[in-house]
């Protein structure tokens, strides 16, 4: 895939690697990075999210390894901001504190960077379950394509006056090492990365889907917001081609309330700019279950997943399986609110 692009082709430019100005007003205000991968044949893969709320003066931190059915996960939802180092002479963001350290390094920025985590992670799944066992991380990244965003959009809970808010995602190809319990690992991935910034009230639900391999790579989300008609969204890249905006997302997937491991399966129709269709069933892999229940007031739990995904697509891609993220975020019958 060629590595030859504008970065600002929708509106990012370089300085959006680094942190923005936040509205006071604002106690949902959010700005967080998230970072996943996977190897070809889907036997390793990881997800790493940084946020913080500075109203709120707090960071969610959210890190899962996944590796030959054994999930190991480190989660930190309250996390002091006043400990969250920003914009360093080498760092985007960098952390440290009582057996916790992870920081972002942009060598170029929106072209290629190396996020390092170490910690200790409980094992949630697998022959360990239950240990905390030492791992370190260390991803050295490259952009394969230009960081997509739809722009800051229109809805009124996620702007502020006076205040810029956006995001964009983009897709990466890297050099993982991963260190657990003293062994170490070197694997060559393809994953995705984010950025963004705003109030960001996590009371909706959503699904998104991420796919990076030597032919192509997309992004494709629906959102649905209370009073608003469902906002479908994402990109289409191939290798040998622009990237180009999605007009249409219709996921159909049936969903496993009672198996976060086995959470979703189903197909996906995509449409791009031109009228040009993707298509593919999705079958998990694997997943695990975010605890989001502390971004409520009052707080409640949602299912909110992520699942490591095989895709078999069809069409133009017929013949392509290709390993990929599916998140989505559902409300619960619990919370007398209708599943979608």
């Amino acid at each position: 895939m060629s590595t030859s692009f504008d970065i600002s082709q929708f509106g990012i430019v370089a300085a959006d690697e680094y942190t923005h100005p936040f509205s006071p007003d604002h106690a949902d205000w959010n700005e967080s990075y998230f970072f996943d991968w996977y190897n070809s044949d889907a036997t390793f893969a990881g997800h790493c999210r940084i946020g913080w709320h500075p109203v709120q003066e707090r960071i969610l931190f959210w890190f899962f390894l996944y590796q030959d059915g054994e999930w190991l996960l480190i989660e930190e939802n309250r996390l002091p901001l006043s400990a969250l180092q920003l914009d360093g002479e080498d760092t985007s963001f960098s952390y440290q504190g009582w057996g916790l350290a992870f920081h972002y390094a942009p060598q170029s920025p929106l072209l290629s960077g190396t996020l390092n985590v170490s910690g200790f992670a409980r094992v949630i799944s697998g022959k360990r379950l239950g240990m905390m066992l030492p791992v370190a991380v260390n991803l050295q990244l490259e952009a394969l394509a230009p960081p997509h965003s739809s722009g800051p959009g229109e809805v009124e809970s996620h702007s502020a006056q006076g205040y810029a808010t956006n995001r964009y995602e983009q897709p990466i190809k890297a050099q993982c090492i991963a260190t657990v319990d003293g062994l170490e690992q070197t694997f060559q991935v393809r994953g995705e990365r984010d950025h963004s910034w705003g109030p960001r009230p996590w009371d909706m639900q959503w699904a998104f889907l991420v796919i990076n391999n030597e032919a192509f790579c997309l992004q494709s989300t629906v959102v649905n917001i209370p009073g608003w008609p469902a906002i479908k969204m994402g990109y289409f890249k191939p290798a040998d081609g622009d990237m180009v905006n999605l007009t249409d997302v219709d996921f159909q997937i049936e969903y496993n309330a009672g198996s976060p491991e086995q959470a979703v399966q189903g197909h996906v129709t995509l449409t791009c700019e031109g009228g040009a269709e993707i298509k593919a069933a999705v079958t998990a892999v694997s997943g695990t279950e975010i605890d989001i229940t502390h971004t409520f007031e009052p707080p409640k739990r949602t299912e909110y997943r992520r699942s490591l995904v095989r895709c078999e697509f069809q069409g133009d891609q017929r013949g392509i399986v290709s390993p990929g993220w599916f998140e989505c975020n559902r409300s619960t019958p619990d919370n007398n609110d209708e599943n979608q």
